[in-house]
Formats: C-alpha cells, sequence, structure tokens
C-alpha cells in the first residue's frame, strides 16, 4: 500500500516511446455515480478507471442507503436512498461530493452535507451552486461546516437560470435539481465541458430529457415516470490524454495513445502541434511523435472547455522547459495553481510570476532531486519534471496519482520510464512492480 513513506525514484533522460490505452473518465465517473442515485433498480458503468475516489463514493453512498460493487472495470449500483443527511467521512476526501447536495434534494427535497474535499489548487466556493438552488425555493445556510438545503416547495417548479460563470459542478448541480422539478428548467451559460454531454447521455437514457449538454444553454424536461438505472460506457479521460501527450513531446519521444476522443483534447493538440510536435489523428488513435523536432514556445490561457483544461496548465509549465525562446501559461481557473514551480525551484528551474501568469525562457537543463505532491496533477507534473531532468528524482505524494489515474506507472514502464516506487520502511523489498 503507497503511504507518506513510499516515493518514486526516477532516473530521467529517456524519450517515452510505445503505446498507451486510456481509461475511463475520472471526472465523469465521478459525475455519474451521483446521478445513477436518482434512478431505480441496478446500474452499470463500464469502462471504470480503478482509482481511489470511488472508496470514497462508495462510503457516502452507504450512508444514504445504496449499495456500489467494483469489478471486472465496472460499478454496479443498487438499492434506494433512504437518508438525506451525510457526514464529514468520505465528503471531505472528494470535490465530487457537492453533487450529493443536488441527488439528495432532488430525492428528498431536503439535504444537509458537509462542504467537500478534494485537491487543494485554489479558491474554489460553491456560492453559485447555492444560487442554484435558490433558484428553485430552496433555502440554503452553512452552519458548522455543513451545507444544509431545504426546499420551500416539493416538487419545486422549474426555473430559467443565468450562471454567471459556467461552472462545471454548478452545471451538475441544476442539472441534478432540474431532474426532479414539476416542469422544464433550462440552464444558460452552463459549462459545455464532455463530461457534462456524459451527464446528460445517462440521464436520457434513464428516463430525463435533456438537450443542449455540451452547448452554453441547456434544457432539462424531468420524466414523468420513476427514473430507471440505466447501462453506461464512462467516456475517454482527455485528461489522461493531455497527460501522456505532454510527456511523451516533452521528452523528445514518440507514442500511440487509444481510445481518445480527439475533439475533447483539441486545444492540447494545437498547442503541441504549433510548438513544433508531429501529431495524427486517426478515428480513435492520436500519434505523436517530437524525437527530431525544435519546440516552440508556447502561449496558454487556461479556460473552461472548449478551452484548455487548468488540469494540464501544470504539464504545460514543465513542457515549457524544454521549448525554445520565451513561454506564458496564464491559469485564468484556478489563478494560483502554481505550487509545482515551487517544487521545482529544486530542479533549478528558473520562472517569473505575475499574479496568475508564468513566463518561462527555455531550453533549460533541470536536475533530480526530492520533491513532493500535494494534488493529482500537481505530483503527475512533478514526475514529468524529473523525467526530463539530469540524475535521479524522488517524488513523494504519490496517494495522489491513485486519485486520478489507474496504472499511471506501470503506463510509464512501458513507455520505457526509468522508475520504481520504493518504500522507506522496507528499502531491501524491490517494489518496482507492487502497487502499480
Amino acid at each position: 500500500m503507497i503511504n507518506s513513506k513510499t516515493y518514486l525514484k526516477v532516473n530521467g533522460g529517456k524519450a517515452l516511446q510505445g503505446k498507451v490505452e486510456i481509461n475511463g473518465s475520472k471526472n465523469s465517473i465521478l459525475t455519474l455515480i451521483p446521478t445513477m442515485c436518482l434512478g431505480n433498480g441496478k446500474g452499470t458503468l463500464t469502462n471504470i478507471t480503478e482509482i481511489s475516489d470511488i472508496d470514497a463514493m462508495r462510503g457516502i453512498l452507504d450512508e444514504i442507503g445504496i449499495q456500489l460493487i467494483l469489478e471486472n472495470n465496472a460499478v454496479i449500483i443498487n438499492g434506494n436512498m433512504v437518508y438525506s443527511d451525510l457526514s464529514k467521512q468520505y465528503v471531505s476526501k472528494i470535490r465530487a461530493s457537492n453533487l450529493f447536495l443536488g441527488v439528495l434534494l432532488a430525492r428528498f427535497g431536503k439535504a444537509t452535507v458537509p462542504l467537500s474535499g478534494g485537491d487543494k489548487i485554489g479558491n474554489r466556493p460553491i456560492d453559485i451552486h447555492l444560487y442554484v438552488f435558490n433558484k428553485f425555493g430552496i433555502h440554503t445556510e452553512i452552519v458548522d461546516g455543513y451545507v444544509k438545503c431545504k426546499a420551500t416547495q416539493f416538487p419545486y417548479k422549474g426555473q430559467k437560470i443565468f450562471l454567471r460563470f459556467p461552472s462545471v459542478g454548478a452545471t451538475e448541480n441544476a442539472m441534478l435539481v432540474a431532474s426532479a422539478a414539476d416542469s422544464e428548467t433550462v440552464i444558460y451559460n452552463a459549462a459545455m465541458e464532455p463530461e457534462i454531454v456524459d451527464m446528460a447521455i445517462l440521464f436520457n437514457s434513464m428516463g430525463v430529457k435533456i438537450s443542449g449538454a455540451g452547448t452554453p444553454v441547456i434544457h432539462i424536461k424531468p420524466s414523468v415516470k420513476k427514473l430507471k438505472r440505466a447501462i453506461h460506457e464512462v467516456m475517454p479521460d482527455r485528461l489522461e490524454v493531455g497527460t501522456f501527450l505532454f510527456m511523451i513531446a516533452a521528452t523528445k519521444g514518440s507514442g500511440i495513445i487509444k481510445n481518445v476522443i480527439p475533439e475533447h483534447v483539441i486545444s492540447v493538440l494545437t498547442i503541441l502541434s504549433d510548438s513544433g510536435a508531429d501529431i495524427r489523428i486517426e478515428e480513435n488513435t492520436i500519434s505523436i511523435d517530437a524525437a527530431n523536432c525544435e519546440l516552440k514556445p508556447i502561449n496558454i490561457d487556461a479556460l473552461p472547455f472548449p478551452g484548455f483544461p487548468t488540469d494540464l496548465q501544470p504539464f504545460a509549465t514543465v513542457y515549457a522547459l524544454n521549448c525554445s525562446g520565451t513561454s506564458t501559461i496564464k491559469d485564468t481557473i484556478f489563478p494560483v495553481r502554481f505550487n509545482h514551480l515551487f517544487e521545482m525551484n529544486r530542479m533549478g528551474m528558473a520562472y517569473e510570476s505575475v499574479y496568475s501568469q508564468v513566463i518561462i525562457k527555455g531550453i533549460q537543463k533541470i536536475s533530480g532531486t526530492t520533491m513532493t505532491g500535494t494534488d493529482i496533477r500537481m505530483c503527475a507534473a512533478l514526475v514529468m519534471a524529473a523525467l526530463i531532468a539530469e540524475g535521479e528524482s524522488k517524488i513523494y505524494g504519490l496517494e495522489h496519482i491513485l486519485r486520478g489515474y489507474d496504472n499511471f506507472f506501470n503506463k510509464l514502464i512501458d513507455l520505457g520510464a526509468d522508475i520504481a516506487i520504493i518504500d522507506e520502511e522496507y528499502p531491501e523489498i524491490n517494489k518496482k512492480t507492487q502497487y502499480i
């Protein structure tokens, strides 16, 4: 088991080469599980990524009376909700737990849920979520770290809702609450992320009629019948695709990434192609070759979809180290999401930072060192930095990677990375294949 004394030993300087098979979307899974709770009967999600966040979801479902079974890369959900309150035990572990506000409101017209946890990547307020609930006539208050909600009328009436910012979580909670309204709801300035579309597809198969998902205007027509759980295949993880695209290109390698929806990563493909990497797309496969490329500087603004994802911003900053000239990376979603750079200072990385923008002059040589990641993408980006560094690095915080990536370390080994997982408590044991 990976713990605080477990680290990844990385010998840098090797180009990654080979094939990668992409798993189901982590963010989508954590949205689809709450959605499935609103149905009756047995439901199944296939193409599941076996991440530790599913364990937290299992704990949450158990508290409200629903059973979650994970087997054969599928999640099976059964049982009916009987409780409208949640404890802090599991909610504090994942950000997606705030969707159970919408789930419990849709079922009971009331909910008591602790403020959610998740990665510490900057301010993540829930004011837009509460605004959505208020529009449905739901009274909300935060007391002692708990969000308490109660509908003044249940079922509530459908609403026309304009979001001041296209928040993904607020859009998802609006869809969940709207599924139990007595009439149609329209969401304006809705988030357009692919995960929203995946959620709408599942909702439609359960009986709710949703149109416009993936556009700024979403229409939700509740079903007159009880919702029925369905079988749904989770879409590929676009963030895992982006992670490996950047890693392969940054190490001046070449590879084939399979099980991809290219339209979901068009911003990443454009940036890498414009910087000089050879990109080829064929149906659900992307080939990338940067082996003999002179990489040019990149200029990135992290924005809501279809813009460049904030979750991939840490990888872009590492990639910029191997690009000639001056690169700029700006994050308008989480302006302070640059914790990985503080750790990379130890490697000799040089950069300028002005609030939400980082300026990096390449090409820079960095040296291996010891670093610690404190969130999913930060930790994976530190691994990426270690892969392009000279010498040996040690990366701690691997438990965060397990929250967002399945089989991550074995995939890197298959691409030729010189890595091994080491447990300080048992240094005599080679952990190269254990845990990964």
